[in-house]
């Protein structure tokens, strides 16, 4: 009897970065037949983590611009399944927690360095075409980065206690100090700034300067990591020594609640477009970016990735950032994923 081709019913989930684990549900796979039975990013063959006939973990190699993966199975090709991957414009970096994108479009993102280490080129800017340059500024351990309303990065140092403005790219200076182990830092819709200590305390600053402790929550081992919506309503993650953490909400007053519990290590976060949170995650030994339901605290598995510590959403498309590298998920092909 004639085999089959075979076939690729779903992929999940449907958007990765080099090196994530994605799950392909298929028929006619041959896992005994691991010479003839192969996974193909376009020509690259994917490591496979574990098979079935019917379903295959593999970890996604760096295929370059490819379209989808496909089963190759005694020389019989199954048609292509689409799947996004994530293209790396930069590396050779040290983000710590998410990239910010400029008002002109522009991503920044940071060479933070080792506690107390000066880098010479601390802050890196990133055209969406892949052009790199830096910013040779004098900034120990910048952490956490924002635009404020008057269009101007912020950038917090969690080596001084410091938040700065770069002003115009070319001057810094001190709008708050002495605020411990400053981490994440975000503007509201009103122009507050809010900075992570993660010692134990987030820090807000209105307009005028004036400083007062907003919130608390448990001490981190990395860092604290913030988000804001429209409505003023606060968003963090504070990765701790337990095993699982939450995703905390904290209202205009400063009163904390949990939107979601279970992650294992969680740390960057975005505001998704639909009542939702997007957070860098393991959870229940998944890895990547997570879609939080902010109505049902529903989870799910976005983007697959490694060790993923931040993340940045506009028009153009997701930014993501891992340990060492910036990647990005153009709007020509994530649409679908952020409607």
């Amino acid at each position: 009897m004639k085999s089959k081709e075979p076939s690729i019913s779903r992929v999940v989930p449907g958007m990765a970065v080099p090196g994530g684990e994605i799950t392909i549900e298929c028929r006619g796979f041959k896992p005994g037949l691991p010479d003839r039975a192969k996974v193909l990013f376009g020509e690259t063959e994917a490591s496979i983590i574990s098979a079935s006939e019917g379903k295959v973990i593999v970890r996604v190699p760096d295929g370059g611009d490819v379209l989808g993966v496909a089963l190759s199975v005694d020389g019989k090709l199954s048609p292509a399944f689409p799947l996004l991957l994530a293209t790396r414009l930069a590396g050779d970096l040290h983000p710590v927690a998410n990239p910010v994108i400029s008002p002109d479009g522009e991503i920044i993102t940071t060479i933070s360095g080792a506690r107390g280490e000066q880098s010479a080129q601390p802050l890196i800017r990133i055209r969406r075409s892949g052009e790199i340059s830096a910013f040779p500024c004098e900034i120990t351990n910048p952490t956490g980065l924002a635009f404020g309303p008057d269009r101007q990065l912020y950038i917090s140092s969690r080596s001084d206690g410091t938040v700065v403005r770069y002003t115009d790219y070319e001057r810094l200076d001190v709008v708050a100090e002495d605020l411990g182990v400053p981490c994440g830092i975000v503007f509201d819709a009103e122009g507050n700034l809010y900075v992570g200590d993660r010692t134990g305390k987030i820090h807000r600053i209105d307009n005028e300067g004036k400083r007062e402790d907003f919130a608390v929550l448990p001490a981190s081992i990395s860092a604290y990591h913030l988000a804001a919506d429209d409505q003023g309503t606060l968003f963090a993650t504070a990765p701790t020594m337990a095993v699982r953490d939450p995703l905390y909400r904290i209202g205009g007053s400063g009163e904390v609640s949990v939107v979601v519990s279970g992650l294992a290590r969680p740390q960057g976060l975005a505001v998704g477009p639909h009542e939702e949170i997007w957070v860098a995650a393991s959870y229940q030994g998944r890895k990547g970016i997570f879609r939080v339901s902010l109505n049902t605290g529903d989870l799910v598995h976005q983007i697959s990735g490694p060790m993923l510590v931040g993340l940045a959403l506009d028009s153009e498309g997701i930014v993501l950032a891992d340990g060492s590298s910036i990647y990005q998920i153009s709007t020509g092909t994530a649409r679908r994923h952020l409607s």
